[in-house]
């Protein structure tokens, strides 16, 4: 061997030692790239999925936001007053109904307003003639809600519609409300500064944004965002704000009203964010190479056999296959399995937490439709018990029983549904009465059905008393107690004193079924009646009263 040669000949195997080393650290450099690929493309996903699912939330707000309005004109709309024509006294209880709010009621012809409770009292309403076209859309159908109404030298204002029967004349019963009522919806989420969250009605006009609101209110979304709106009630757009900037952009259209909450991500904000997560990913898959690469000239077969292996799991993790724990001749090749297996409990994980939540979102809604058909069932026996007679009593007995109802509802709205204290279910109930009404008790959260029965059992009472007993005069007084006996038995009491003497009923009324059917079907007790000449005493004895989860 000459000299030239013998130097050539380490230089060639070096070389050869080399390409070996970069053919087999090709596999892991094309896996680690197909990984890191798969996780930009999971994140955006993921990120997409989430950025949909907050504007179906937000869209369920908004129309929570509306069915407020809704509820006030349903309210208003069964108003004996109101069907009479007697609007001086339907006035009063309109101006009662939005006494605090924002909004203000507005009961209208097509070319005139008869009253506007934002206006004082006496004084003039404005002329604000109707479009035929705008008269046919609010009469149509039982209730709606408008697009942004623009006003000449004030500012837009939106409007709950119901169409109502007056003296058999076709009038407008609306809730108006000011856009700024539905910007504090957003500002309640506490986005991110540089995210744009924007509020539309069905014409694509802002109603409300959580940037800029002022300059931006009633101006149209992006061409690009109306186009997608046009394609689906829901979905992820590429498009840009009103301000021009490149977004990611959420949105997701109301079924009831149709009206479209939209949430903007700055694409650079998500891409950095995006990338950001598989910074470490990508450093380590770096290093692993490296060492991969040093590590060929020893060992070359070990490190091609470990890299198929590890090409395997990676199939077997990006088709959900369970991974099977493998020997590895490098330690840095068992660490790779290991972030890989971690991987796959992760990813099984998060699986689990997406199949819990649609679990959970299952279960709520079926609680909804379960309390809502529970409650249908007892305006129904509320109306069939109080109207069967055809009077105006029957009618306003209704009215009566159906307001207890509702506000027995708000206070659990109030408490987002997960029950409500005694006391302040009876202060609600006996309201009224106040100051001819004492309670005391302890604190004692109830269950919804709970709280809604005992509502409508003391209603019955109060109304039995305003009519016979202690609260029909102002001398009489109800006391009212109640006390649990260790944590099984909840004994409430009911005393009348003051009012006219008391004699046993001859026969037994809607309301006292009403109160025996409620202890014995909602609340596993029983109730005791002493009718002394004093007055009125009832003591109502409920076993394990269900409480608050």
């Amino acid at each position: 061997m000459t000299i030239k040669s013998a130097v050539k000949a380490p230089s060639t195997v070096a070389r050869r030692l080399l390409f070996m080393a970069l053919t087999l650290a090709a596999p892991a450099i094309l896996l680690m790239g197909a990984l890191a690929a798969q996780q930009y493309a999971e994140g955006q996903r993921r990120f997409s999925t989430q950025l949909i699912a907050m504007t179906r939330a937000l869209s369920l707000a908004t129309d929570r936001q509306i069915g407020q309005g809704q509820s006030i004109l349903q309210g208003l709309a069964v108003s004996p007053a109101l069907a009479q024509g007697d609007l001086a006294t339907f006035e009063k209880q309109a101006r009662e109904a939005v006494e605090g709010r924002e909004g203000w009621i507005v009961l209208m012809t097509h070319d005139a307003q008869l009253i506007n409770t934002r206006i004082a009292p006496g004084r003039p309403t404005p002329y604000a003639p109707l479009s035929p076209t705008s008269w046919r859309e609010m009469t149509t159908g039982k209730s709606n809600v408008s697009n942004l109404i623009p006003r000449r030298g004030a500012g837009p204002i939106i409007g709950v519609n119901m169409p109502v029967l007056v003296n058999g004349k076709l009038l407008v019963l609306a809730y108006m409300q000011k856009p700024a009522a539905f910007h504090a919806l957003m500002t309640a989420q506490t986005f991110p500064q540089t995210w744009t969250a924007s509020i539309v009605d069905r014409n694509a006009a802002l109603v409300a944004r959580s940037r800029d609101q002022e300059r931006m209110l009633g101006k149209h979304a992006s061409l690009d965002m109306r186009q997608a709106m046009a394609r689906a009630n829901d979905g992820v757009v590429r498009t840009h704000t009103l301000d021009g900037v490149q977004t990611l952009s959420a949105f997701s259209r109301s079924p009831t009203y149709g009206w479209t909450f939209i949430v903007g991500v700055p694409r650079e904000e998500l891409n950095r964010t995006v990338l950001s997560s598989l910074g470490p990913a990508i450093a380590g898959a770096a290093l692993l190479i490296a060492l991969g690469v040093a590590a060929a000239f020893a060992f070359a077969r070990p490190i091609s056999r470990d890299v198929r292996g590890l090409v395997s799991e990676a199939e077997a993790l990006a088709s959900g296959q369970p991974l099977d724990p493998a020997p590895s001749h490098l330690q840095e090749i068992a660490e790779v399995r290991g972030s890989l297996r971690a991987a796959a409990d992760v990813l099984r994980a998060r699986d689990g937490d997406a199949r819990r939540a649609a679990d959970r979102q299952q279960l709520m809604i079926n609680e909804l439709n379960h309390r809502v058909k529970n409650t249908l069932v007892v305006v129904q026996s509320l109306a069939r018990h109080s109207l069967r007679t055809g009077d105006q009593n029957g009618l306003a007995q209704f009215n009566d029983r159906l307001y207890t109802l509702a506000s027995a509802h708000d206070l659990l709205t109030r408490r987002n549904w997960e029950g409500a204290d005694l006391g302040e279910l009876l202060a609600e109930a006996l309201k009224p009465y106040a100051s001819q009404v004492t309670l005391d008790g302890p604190q004692l959260p109830l269950a919804p059905n709970a709280a809604l029965a005992l509502a409508m059992i003391f209603h019955e009472l109060a109304t039995n008393a305003s009519k016979y007993g202690a609260l029909s005069n102002e001398n009489g007084r109800v006391a009212v107690s109640w006390s649990l006996g260790g944590r099984t038995l909840l004994t409430i009491e009911w005393r009348e004193r003051g009012g006219p003497p008391v004699r046993p009923p001859e026969r037994g009324g809607f309301g006292s079924r009403l109160i025996a059917a409620s202890l014995k079907g909602d609340l596993a007790g029983s109730a005791t009646f002493d009718y002394a000449p004093e007055g009125l005493t009832c003591v109502m004895s409920i076993i394990a009263p269900p409480k608050a989860a």
